[in-house]
């Protein structure tokens, strides 16, 4: 019986699972979930009506061959909110965890009509090895006495060992890994309960707080800044809100329509380098004023990948310090978030501070953040800072590429072991667009049915 392993249960595992439930016929499915109580993570936990996609409905399908899914689940189930925001419009966060809720049940029961016997182990994943190391270390154990024959259990010809924290030892022969990606870190130390280090991993009584006039400071102007800003903002906050950030930029609208735009960059272009690419990029916008770049970025929707793997390394270098201006026009957040923090704005209740953080402190409840030669007195300071891209970050990554699974390339790792694959965002390195529900279904769809049937 071939067994095959899923490391994480968010999205993309629950995907991946959903699919091998239908097509993996008389096999065994092992689910790995350090906490199964949150397993579907912060970006659809339903803990505030408030914070809502940043995708339209009408893309946040589970599935490319069922595109209109999520559309058809949101008009039975809430044909009211459907009727208010249509498939071009943004749902809740929780509604969408509720769809992958019940995807994943269908497919428990799919999984057992098709004789698919299914393990969920809820623990955290420490080590994986291929069996010929683990026959290695036992073997060196054997020779130096720390262990008797009898206590290793027979491997598998072909199988890796999984290790779990509780030390309990799983074989498969095919392993996904699906773990999400953490919030990058604060780049100081304070002890306080009123710093939010992790904002989705903060108690959820953060989020529910009906706040008044308290002072709140957010670091970090991305999309999680502008999910708090706008969850306080229809919780009728009237108190004041900095965001500091040293290039101090909101992400850009979505458009209400979609404005086509012929094909402006090609395989060719990118093969010619990122100069050449900015100096036609910048050409085509002095001469056509009515586009910005969110046109040019939808335009290449469909091949960014193709684009991105046909730069060489030096030119993928030169992109990523690019970067965080991309990311503004890229990810996209609701018009209605942007225009009522451009509100806020307006009335001074949110102020924009274009600087880096020199020092934080605390004194009597109340924080102080110093930013060059201003200080800023709050009763809370939140981290909104964006997703951290350091592998070494990640335990078990770290693990595997020293014991040579994995290998580091430009953003994050690359298997080196054709039984183990990456999911999602794990392959940002590789795909450059792997984020987005769009993007991730098709990565989930390609692994299960070409490269882990």
């Amino acid at each position: 019986m071939k067994v095959i392993a899923i490391v994480g249960f968010g999205f993309c595992g629950r995907l991946a699972f959903t699919h091998l439930a239908k097509n993996s016929k008389n096999s065994k499915i092992i689910i790995f979930e350090k906490n199964s109580q949150n397993i579907l993570g912060p970006a659809f936990s339903s803990f505030s009506p408030h914070y809502i996609l940043n995708v339209p409905v009408e893309r946040m399908s589970a599935f490319s061959n069922q595109p209109q899914s999520f559309c058809e689940f949101l008009q039975k189930k809430y044909p009211e909110i459907f009727k208010e925001i249509g498939k071009n419009g943004f749902a809740p966060r929780r509604i969408y965890g509720e769809y992958l809720e019940g995807i994943t049940k269908e497919a428990f029961v799919e999984a057992q009509k098709n004789n698919i016997e299914v393990e969920f182990v809820e623990d955290e994943v420490i080590e994986i090895l291929p069996r010929e190391q683990i026959l290695k270390r036992v073997q060196d154990d054997l020779i130096f006495g720390k262990i008797s024959p009898h206590r290793h259990p027979e491997l598998v010809s072909g199988s890796s060992v999984i290790t779990t924290k509780s030390k309990k030892s799983f074989q498969a022969n095919e392993i996904l890994i699906a773990i999400s990606f953490k919030q990058s870190n604060l780049p100081f130390d304070l002890n306080s309960p009123n710093l939010v280090k992790q904002i989705w991993d903060f108690p959820k009584t953060f989020h529910e707080k009906n706040f008044t006039n308290e002072t709140i400071c957010l670091i970090g102007s991305g999309l999680t800044a502008v999910d708090v800003i706008v969850g306080l903002s229809k919780k009728n906050f009237t108190g004041k809100v900095f965001v500091i950030s040293r290039r101090g930029n909101l992400p850009k609208k979505h458009f209400a329509k979609i404005h086509p735009l012929p094909n402006l960059i090609s395989v060719s272009d990118a093969k010619n380098g990122v100069v050449f690419l900015t100096r036609k990029i910048r050409n085509f916008l002095r001469q056509n004023p009515q586009y910005d770049l969110r046109y040019i970025i939808d335009s290449i929707r469909h091949n960014t990948t193709e684009l991105w793997q046909n730069l060489d390394t030096k030119n993928k270098k030169l992109f990523l310090r690019l970067l965080p201006y991309w990311n503004i026009f890229r990810h996209r957040a609701p018009a209605a978030s942007i225009e009522a923090i451009e509100e806020m704005i307006e009335s001074k209740q949110l102020e924009l501070k274009k600087k880096g953080v020199k020092k934080v402190s605390e004194k009597n409840g109340k924080i102080f953040v110093q930013i060059h030669d201003e200080e800023i007195e709050c009763d809370y300071l939140v981290n909104c800072l964006g997703f951290e891209f350091k592998p070494e970050k990640y335990p078990l990554l770290k693990q595997m590429i020293e014991n040579g699974l994995l290998k580091k390339d430009l953003l994050m790792v690359e298997s080196l072991d054709p039984k183990i694959h990456l999911l999602g965002g794990l392959n940002i390195g590789r795909d450059f667009e792997c984020t987005a529900v769009p993007d991730l279904r098709i990565c989930v769809e390609k692994i299960v049915y070409k490269e882990a049937p």
